[in-house]
């Protein structure tokens, strides 16, 4: 029996229940290959899988459910598809090729039919779509990721463990305006000034934000450096507006910001007073004479090229780019899939960087800098989705079972593992309990707000505010216009947040579906915990102590030091924006 070792490994109980199991699978990347995989072969009765996107060339090195004839066609569709080849169970596969977020294609009934949900996803606003999709609905989900080596599983019980949301994100590092425009000193500086500033200026559609003069000036009081980057901008406006006319725009564009823009900043002395200043590249007669003699001569990815082939490559770059805004494009905007805008940074970067003394770079290392590109590593996408799938069916064991996992390339361990977290008191998704509110079509029309607020002031047992939308107040203790109004006629009337105005108890979200019944959601309310923050001594209510503590719910809880970030003041120059 194909079962027999399945049986033997979950036990009978936990394998019908597996088998009679409908899966969400969310994503069908790099980790929704690998995961399907793993979900089919375990038997699991039904999985849909949902996914937007279409297999390009670059998906068929680590998504080995693809092939290269499959390229163009939908994720979703194609992988279901393929693991029908070993799908020895018989588990039934739906495919859904949309947008998870589309309420028209995947309303709240649809999301209801399901046991589990997986995540798959590299999108954040997508995650976190799922992640209150999943606490509204109370349905335990799987989340996980992978970023080169390292990789993270976290398996989520809504309200019992930490959501996708309990952590804020790690914004994007950034850097000074003024380094990147002026006194750059690593290849990421010169890339960064190529893509978001060049290129932006001259093809897009929108002003750089490296153009603003504001941060410029929070960041130098220099005079010479500010009137500087005033100069260099408004010239390169004016290049872009000769753009589509113009015969000379590479050697024009070469040698203003390689050499005239070059020669004003060496004028500014107190910028090199303790570094060593850059070199201005001259494109003489003879050297345009060897760029278009190269037509023709292709580039490797992954070679560092020359000084000549970084000449070639923004010549052919900036030939291209031009004609297209000749003939149909109004604007370009930057994307690591366009071939004559990543060659063209990839070439203004290298040049930069000579000019500045700085190392070169590949065209593949380039991509992954400019298009924020981690590499995928096959190996982790398959070992954590073996996780993930293994965890997975603790829960119809025991459902508060499974752990958090993080694959990490230190020497010593290949993955540390950990219990769920308690969800965090000031996570904007979970803080907050969601619930459902059905209301008839019929009393959809006949009810009043008046009704609405009668079923939720006992709840709190003070006084209310109701807001929907964008923070839209329609009802509080000093606002009742629309206390008499039909729930049909009140406006925004779709997700509606509720708070007490003693701010005593969580608060409360409703997502309103108006059906073929009423039905107001039974709900329990928790009191919001009491977070009290040591000071920067380190002492909390004015007891001195060593320590860093947070008083949580009674408990005192010691904060994890790695997770605080101190901002010190800098001086001018080194303000990060």
């Amino acid at each position: 029996m194909k079962d027999t070792y399945l049986k033997k490994i979950l036990g009978d109980e936990c394998f019908n229940k597996v088998r009679s199991a409908r899966l969400l699978l969310v994503g069908a990347g790099g980790l929704g290959c690998e995961l399907l995989k793993d979900l089919v072969l375990s038997g699991y009765g039904e999985i849909h899988v949902v996914d937007l996107d279409t297999i390009t060339l670059s998906n068929l090195n680590r998504q080995f459910l693809f092939r290269k004839t499959d390229i163009g066609k939908s994720k979703s569709l194609t992988v279901s598809k393929t693991v029908e080849g070993f799908n020895y169970l018989g588990t039934k596969l739906v495919a859904h090729h949309g947008n998870i977020m589309d309420t028209t294609k995947f309303p709240l009934e649809w999301w209801q039919q399901f046991d589990y949900v997986y995540m798959a996803l590299d999108n954040a606003e997508a995650r976190t779509y799922v992640n209150c999709m999943c606490l509204l609905l109370k349905k335990s989900y799987m989340d996980s990721g992978s970023a080169g080596y390292s990789t993270h599983l976290t398996p989520v019980t809504p309200y019992v463990t930490s959501c996708f949301d309990c952590k804020p994100p790690v914004p994007p590092k950034t850097y000074p305006v003024c380094t990147i425009r002026s006194t750059p000193s690593l290849p990421v500086h010169c890339i960064t000034w190529a893509r978001e500033f060049l290129f932006h200026q001259l093809f897009d559609e929108q002003e750089s934000d490296l153009n603003d003069s504001e941060a410029i000036a929070r960041e130098t009081d220099n005079d010479d450096e500010i009137k500087n980057l005033a100069q260099e901008a408004n010239e390169l406006a004016e290049l872009r507006e000769k753009i589509e006319r113009s015969d000379d725009f590479f050697a024009e564009l070469v040698n203003k910001i390689y050499n005239v823009d070059i020669e004003r900043l060496l004028r500014i002395e107190a910028l090199w007073e303790s570094r060593r200043p850059p070199t201005p590249l001259v494109l003489d007669q003879d050297a345009m004479q060897k760029v278009e003699s190269s037509v023709g001569t292709s580039l490797s990815d992954t070679k560092v090229w020359s000084l000549a082939e970084n000449l070639y490559a923004l010549y052919v770059s900036c030939g291209n780019l031009q004609r297209r805004l000749k003939k149909e494009e109004d604007f370009i905007s930057f994307d690591k899939d366009d071939d004559d805008a990543m060659l063209f940074v990839a070439a203004a970067s290298n040049l930069r960087s000579h000019v500045f003394h700085i190392e070169t770079k590949s065209l593949f290392d380039i991509k992954e800098i400019a298009g924020n590109i981690i590499p995928a590593i096959a190996t982790t996408n398959a070992f954590i989705s073996g996780f993930a799938s293994a965890i997975g069916t603790q829960l119809f064991r025991d459902s508060n079972a499974g752990y958090i996992l993080h694959g990490t390339n230190a020497p010593k361990y290949a993955v540390i593992s950990a219990p769920p977290e308690p969800p965090s008191p000031e996570c904007p998704s979970c803080s907050a309990r969601r619930e459902v509110l059905y209301v008839s079509k019929q009393d959809f029309d006949s009810l009043t707000l008046q009704w609405l607020v009668d079923q939720l002031t006992p709840l709190y047992n003070s006084d209310i505010s109701i807001q929907v939308g964008k923070s839209k107040l329609i009802y509080d203790v000093d606002f009742d216009d629309y206390l008499s109004v039909s729930l049909s006629q009140v406006p925004g009337l779709d997700v509606i947040l509720v708070q007490d105005d003693s701010d005593r108890l969580q608060n409360l979200i409703l997502h309103l579906v108006v059906g073929n019944e009423t039905r107001f959601p039974s709900v329990e309310l928790k009191e919001k915990p009491s977070v009290v923050k040591s000071d920067s001594l380190g002492n909390s209510d004015g007891d001195d102590d060593d320590d860093d503590f947070a008083i949580i719910d009674g408990d005192t809880v010691k904060e994890d030091s790695s997770d605080i970030e101190i901002i010190e003041p800098a001086a001018k120059r080194q303000h990060k924006v």
